[in-house]
């Protein structure tokens, strides 16, 4: 019954979480330290006994270690979480701009330095270039890209990029694309236009950096020429 109900929560958190009552985002967010039993009433004491989430994350573990149902690992857990969150607040965050072919040339060699085995990584920017996330796949084929469409269509889809741009290394040293590379960035040109996203570049690791954009090969094999 709790597995079944957990279920048809977590749908609810993904659906409609913005709807959730503080005591039910509470309820799903225990259900990692506490595994098997129902945490909606554990959630509830917590939220009488500190007032609101804010007085949850912020307790100390002794003081949640007094909630009944609330266990050394579970008070660990929302006292790791509250600090987490204590750190964030305040922060800016640190922006990463890929707008033009420097700072994309630089951002690849960084990410990639000392990296021995083969390697696929996403950019994924907003309409100013700046960087929103990154994928990484670390099971690609031997000097050429490979893609899992239906994946990386999910990823693009989640995130609503305005721009993408893609790097993978070359074991060999050669960073010369190959008719494989420029199937593959056909395809992902595609999977990108379909979700409104545009493919800026492709960026091939050897012993040398290899760019599609700045040599123009782009315009060749780019889904819209």
């Amino acid at each position: 019954m709790h597995e079944g109900h957990r279920e048809r929560m977590r749908e609810r958190l993904y659906e409609h979480g913005g709807s959730l009552t503080d005591h039910e985002l509470l309820e799903i967010f225990l259900y990692e330290p506490i595994a098997r039993r129902n945490t909606n009433p554990i959630a509830h004491r917590l939220l009488e006994s500190f007032c609101d989430l804010n007085g949850v994350f912020s307790a100390s573990p002794r003081l949640l270690e007094a909630v009944a149902g609330v266990g050394p690992q579970t008070a660990e857990y929302i006292w790791l979480m509250g600090e987490c969150m204590r750190r964030m607040r305040g922060r800016e965050r640190e922006e990463v701009s890929l707008y033009n072919y420097g700072m994309v040339e630089s951002f690849v060699r960084a990410r990639f330095e000392g990296c021995k085995a083969e390697k696929l990584e996403l950019y994924l920017l907003d309409a100013n270039n700046v960087l929103l996330c990154t994928k990484t796949i670390t099971e690609v084929s031997k000097d050429r890209v490979t893609l899992d469409g239906k994946a990386l269509g999910a990823v693009i889809a989640e995130v609503a990029p305005a721009n993408v741009i893609v790097a993978h290394n070359h074991p060999s040293g050669s960073c010369e694309p190959s008719e494989e590379d420029d199937r593959c960035i056909r395809e992902l040109s595609y999977i990108c236009s379909v979700h409104g996203a545009r493919l800026c570049d492709s960026v091939i690791v050897g012993k040398e950096l290899y760019s599609y954009y700045h040599t123009g090969r782009i315009y060749a094999v780019r889904e819209d020429g």
